[in-house]
């Protein structure tokens, strides 16, 4: 059984951008590489020489949602203004409009009835029927029971079902089972099973690596966080943070 693991990002990924569309796509390609190689959560945390924290969170998880769901829960603003030319992830949470008897989908509850009985939009023109305490525009995964009349019920996907993204700080993540993606750090090759054991991949900003935005914030790094480079013999001056995720991700997904 493949191991849960977590990527973590800084506040100021996008501080190299100045294009908003530029900096949807490089979100776009983070949430991709985030997908193929099965990442759980992507955790934001603040890096006080720039602060995207909302926008990061609120593009990922836009990409991250079902299209037939976005216009449930993301109003039209301009902050989402070039999202919608973005490629699909095709995660398996990106359900076609064909449906099976037994499969799970997400939803959105669309109304619920005086006696508590929820109707859920999983993506067909009619509402499926579902028997749980939920509020109004709640996001569910549910299992479909039956066609007509279409039922379901709360259910827990057995695979791979896509990333959710959580705010937090860099104290809290390097109080847990962290590792380090730096230039600065050992070569991978002699690192391989650290890479596979810890559960948290910490990567730093454009111009930073995590060690200086730690040391700005007055964060000491504990002595059992490691640092890894996992490009060691980089041909260009600088690696960019979606690089150094796709990069990385390869290498843990070839080791396991």
């Amino acid at each position: 059984m493949e191991s849960v693991f977590s990527i973590a990002i800084p506040s100021s990924t996008l501080s190299n951008e100045m294009d908003n569309k530029i900096k949807a796509y490089k979100v776009w390609q983070i949430a991709r590489a985030c997908a193929i190689y099965r990442v759980e959560r992507i955790y934001i945390y603040r890096d006080p020489a720039k602060d995207e924290t909302d926008y990061i969170k609120e593009v990922l998880e836009y990409l991250e949602t079902p299209q037939y769901l976005r216009k449930h829960l993301f109003p039209i603003k301009k902050t989402l203004r070039f999202v919608g030319a973005l490629p699909p992830l095709a995660i398996p949470s990106h359900r076609p409009k064909h449906l099976k008897i037994g499969e799970s989908r997400e939803g959105v509850v669309r109304k619920v009835g005086p006696d508590g009985t929820c109707w859920v939009d999983i993506g067909l023109p009619a509402l499926a029927l579902l028997k749980a305490k939920k509020e109004r525009g709640a996001r569910v995964t549910v299992r479909v029971c039956s066609r007509q009349p279409l039922v379901v019920e709360e259910s827990e996907p057995e695979s791979y079902w896509g990333f959710r993204v959580e705010k937090t700080s860099l104290r809290n993540l390097l109080s847990g089972d962290a590792v380090i993606l730096s230039r600065n750090g050992e070569d991978v090759r002699n690192n391989t099973d650290e890479l596979l054991k810890r559960k948290i991949f910490l990567f730093g900003s454009p111009g930073e690596g995590v060690h200086s935005i730690a040391e700005k914030l007055g964060i000491e790094i504990p002595p059992n966080i490691k640092s890894i480079n996992t490009i060691p013999n980089q041909g260009t001056e600088t690696v960019r943070v979606e690089e150094a995720i796709i990069s990385t991700l390869a290498i843990r997904n070839m080791l396991q």
